[in-house]
């Protein structure tokens, strides 16, 4: 005989409940906003413009994290938490559907100004892990950004070898140290909700085209 779980959602202020209910429309909203940080879609009509106060939540060992990877891309707090939600489990970041659908929108799929579906999400992924002192991160971790918010890339591994910011080096995916600042220009716009502020060489080649060595 099956046995069908009830599901219950909870809310605590540190051990302390403070309501809860298990009603399927709200905790399987909550489920949602938790997987992949698009609280607007999961809550319609809710105001989620984040404050620097939001940063309290968080847990401690990830504060510093998170304020040095919005320094970085020189950007507010809230709009890192709003597009991205980074955080120390895996996949590491959860992307917002709203801001992945503003950049897509204003970025061409192929030709000067593209940027794959792989490089942005391994570009998000591999600024904020660097602030997490992890330094070996492969395209499959990138694959799992991408499953989260049912998106993918049939190309890639050849939009990686196209792409002059980032690298394969045994076996994993880093940062080209040389370009550096159009993986930052990438994931501040991403942040924003705007197209990148300055053309990229990523930008001249065909993304899903194979690189010419002749």
């Amino acid at each position: 005989m099956a046995i069908k779980a009830r599901l219950t959602l909870i809310l605590k202020a540190n051990d302390v409940v403070v309501a809860e209910s298990d009603e399927p429309a709200i905790w399987q909203a909550a489920f949602d906003a938790i997987q992949t940080g698009d609280v607007e879609a999961a809550f319609p009509g809710v105001d989620v413009v984040a404050s620097q106060d939001d940063i309290e939540w968080v847990p401690n060992e990830e504060r510093a994290a998170i304020q040095a990877f919005a320094d970085d891309l020189g950007v507010e707090v809230a709009d890192v938490l709003g597009a991205c939600h980074p955080r120390a489990i895996a996949p590491y970041i959860f992307i917002n559907r709203l801001h992945w659908e503003a950049f897509k929108r204003q970025t061409p799929e192929r030709g000067r100004n593209a940027v794959s579906n792989a490089v942005l999400a391994m570009t998000l992924l591999l600024l904020w892990v660097e602030k997490l002192n992890i330094d070996r991160i492969s395209l499959r971790e990138g694959m799992a950004v991408l499953r989260a918010i049912q998106a993918r890339d049939e190309h890639a591994s050849r939009a990686l070898e196209n792409c002059p910011w980032l690298q394969k080096s045994s076996g994993r995916v880093v940062i080209n140290p040389e370009r550096f600042s159009q993986a930052i220009a990438v994931a501040r716009a991403f942040c924003l909700k705007l197209p990148p502020e300055t053309p990229t060489d990523a930008q001249t080649v065909d993304q899903t085209a194979p690189r010419d060595n002749g």
